[in-house]
């Protein structure tokens, strides 16, 4: 009676540490939502800021001259 309850005992246990596993991989993944969904934010802000620079530049081809002197004339 009492390996009974022992046994039953354990299955609870190993039970909940399947449990912690899966709400730890869940956690995980919420975490990767969130940095994507952050990602996504940066990537627009960067873009606007961009497109910022190029609307108020003063003389574009000027400003391509510095552009293709930082990343090279292809």
């Amino acid at each position: 009676m009492e390996d009974r309850n022992r046994l039953r005992a354990q299955k609870h246990r190993t039970a909940a540490a399947a449990h912690r596993v899966a709400a730890q991989r869940h956690m995980l993944m919420a975490t990767m939502v969130e940095t994507g969904a952050a990602f996504r934010e940066w990537h627009d802000a960067m873009t606007a800021g961009d497109a910022r620079d190029v609307a108020t530049h003063p003389d574009l081809a000027e400003w391509n001259v510095q552009m293709d002197a930082f990343y090279g004339s292809a």
